[in-house]
């Protein structure tokens, strides 16, 4: 569906209601839509997940 696209370029996401896991702080899924990894908020709604970049990880050659 392409509004659920749309929704999804403004960080508005979706879950596939059948891959939604507890991991003791918050529920997690991938977004039906796009495929990212997606994490449901206290007050509802599902936004992406962030990466964090760890100083020292990934950082060789810059």
């Amino acid at each position: 569906m392409m509004f659920g696209r749309v929704l999804c370029l403004f960080n508005r996401h979706r879950p596939r209601r059948d891959k939604v896991t507890w991991d003791g702080f918050n529920y997690h899924s991938e977004c039906a839509h796009c495929g990212k990894r997606i994490y449901r908020r206290q007050g509802g709604g599902w936004r992406a997940v962030r990466v964090l970049l760890i100083e020292g990880e990934g950082t060789q050659g810059r």
